[in-house]
Formats: C-alpha cells, sequence, structure tokens
C-alpha cells in the first residue's frame, strides 16, 4: 500500500508500550474489533494501562446473532509489571502479543463463557494522528494510530462455535485522554475486500469541530480532508443507519451506506459514552462491514433520552 506523501510514516516502535508521563489521566489503550455480517456479531477486546502501571481489559460480544442480551466483561484495574509488554501482554484470561512491527498480532479471551482467539495481520500501514497538519490534540493522546487487517480465529460462546477468516480494525494511543473535554464525536472504521479500509474522527471539542482519517483504496491511502455524515437513530439515540461522502487528499470521493444490526454500550469513563454501532457497510457499492462509534457525554444522552427524541 503506497503513502500519498511523506510524513505519513510512523516508527514500528510505537507499536509496543510507552512511557507514559505524570498527567494524572495519562493512559494507553488499545482496542481490536471484529465484525462478522453474515452471522450479524461484531465483538471487540480492549485493553488498557495507566502511568501507574496499573491495567485491565473489556471484552463485549453481541449482534442478532448472539441473541437480545449482549455479552460482556470487564476485568478491573490491577498493578502489572512495567516491563511486561505488549508483545506478552496478559490479564487474567486476556492476552495479546503484538509483533511491534505493526504488522501481525495473536489476542485471545478465555472466561467460563466466553472463547476466542484470533490472530490478525494488517493490510495497510497504520495512520497516525501526529501525521495529520495540526497534530493529535492534546486531550485525546500524545499520539494515536487506526490500522484495518485480516482476522482468522475461532468464537465459542453458549451453543455456537464459530470458526472465521473476516476484517477488522485496531487503534492504539497513548498520552492524555480527557474524556471531559470532548462535546461529542463519531469513529468509524469500515473494511472491504480488496484492501479497502476508510478510518475517520469526527469530534467537536473546546467549540470546534475537528477530522482525523484516512481512506485505503487502490494501492493508495490517503488522509481524509472533509467529510459530510448523516444517521438514523431509534429512540433510544442509539443509531440504526448512517451514510457518509469521505474526501481525501488525493482528490477521491468515497461513499459509504451501512445499516447498523447493533448497538454496545462501552463505559470508558463515568460520565462519557461510547455506543458501538455494528454494521453491514457499503463502500462504494464493495460490501463490507465495519462500526460508528458514536460518543456522548451521559448526561445529554440521559437527558435526550428523558424527554423523547425531537421530530
Amino acid at each position: 500500500m503506497r503513502l500519498h506523501r511523506t510524513g505519513m510514516e510512523i516508527d514500528a516502535s510505537h507499536d509496543g508500550r510507552h512511557a507514559l508521563s505524570e498527567h494524572p489521566l495519562s493512559r494507553e489503550s488499545v482496542p481490536y474489533c471484529v465484525v462478522l455480517p453474515d452471522e450479524q456479531i461484531a465483538l471487540f477486546t480492549y485493553t488498557w494501562v495507566n502511568r501507574d502501571s496499573m491495567a485491565g481489559a473489556a471484552f463485549g460480544l453481541w449482534g442478532p446473532g448472539v441473541g437480545d442480551q449482549a455479552m460482556g466483561a470487564r476485568l478491573a484495574d490491577r498493578p502489572v509489571s512495567r516491563t511486561m509488554g505488549f508483545d506478552g501482554w496478559t490479564i487474567d484470561g486476556f492476552s495479546m502479543r503484538q509483533d511491534l512491527q505493526f504488522r501481525t498480532a495473536q489476542v485471545a479471551w478465555r472466561s467460563d463463557e466466553i472463547f476466542l482467539e484470533f490472530e490478525y495481520e494488517a493490510f495497510h500501514p497504520p495512520y497516525a494522528y501526529s501525521s495529520h497538519a495540526q497534530g493529535c490534540p492534546a486531550y485525546a493522546a500524545s499520539d494515536r494510530i487506526e490500522q484495518s487487517g485480516r482476522v482468522r480465529g475461532r468464537l465459542r460462546f453458549r451453543d455456537k462455535d464459530i470458526s472465521f477468516d473476516a476484517l477488522g480494525h485496531r487503534d492504539h494511543s497513548w498520552g492524555t485522554r480527557d474524556w471531559g473535554a470532548l462535546q461529542h464525536y463519531r469513529w468509524l472504521q469500515c473494511q472491504a475486500p480488496g484492501d479497502i479500509s476508510v478510518h475517520f474522527w469526527e469530534f467537536y471539542a473546546l467549540g470546534r469541530r475537528h477530522v482525523r482519517g484516512y481512506v485505503c483504496k487502490e494501492d493508495l491511502m490517503a488522509e481524509i480532508v472533509d467529510l459530510d455524515f448523516d444517521w438514523v437513530g431509534d429512540e433510544q439515540f442509539n443509531q440504526r443507519s448512517f451514510s457518509a461522502t469521505v474526501r481525501d487528499e488525493a482528490g477521491r470521493t468515497t461513499r459509504l451506506d451501512a445499516e447498523v444490526f447493533g448497538v454496545f454500550p462501552l463505559v470508558p469513563d463515568p460520565e462519557f459514552v461510547l455506543n458501538e454501532g455494528a454494521a453491514a457497510i457499503t463502500i462504494d457499492g464493495h460490501a463490507g462491514s465495519g462500526w460508528v462509534e458514536m460518543g456522548w457525554p451521559r448526561a445529554y444522552l440521559d437527558h435526550i433520552r428523558s424527554v423523547g427524541l425531537y421530530a
């Protein structure tokens, strides 16, 4: 995959764990996202560690293929060794082994209710927020990468045993994370066969609108310069469908259309809710999958739900 311009590269050392600053909100996190559209199932693993080397992990599994009740688990924060790296990261039944070259990884979650193992292989270079002209926002991270890949593995839960060969996504951020600085956002990751991937983060903070992201298609990775996004929600303000037109610095326009089949609420902070909306997504007409994460301050989300949606 070619990069549209120089300056988009990031050193492979950033695939590993970082030395965090003494800022009280310093943290590092790595989620992996997998959508199985034929099964109507979505899942994620998510792990984090803070400046004091207190770490935890979470897992989510949802969609019609799971049933009316989503399945989730959270491993509470506990001290971990400062020398434990992301090439051998283990917390109870969760493990993550990245090759520290932004190429491959092995991820597993094993519990009495869930068995998950998969291998991840990237199909394009990582996109670093630091490559944007305005860099990575200081309240979000010192830097952040996004990267799509192929995922092959096995999932067992309840009476289901599924082997999968699909597409997925991961991100990795390190530095300050101040959820309270964010007013609202939508974060998207999606893929389609043929090494097609789109990611964007459209976020509102400090009274301004910001956009970061990339488009990978036609063997070229280029940064997004702007986008138009529209969505339809239900009475609980959960997304049900969305569409976007994305423009990148190579002069290309990319069209996304999606039908959301399930929403999982992830709460990284008591005052902020991330509604993870897994979807079947077409990218320029190519059938694919992914999800859009809608980030809301809890007070706002609770208010809108209590008064009912406005027409």
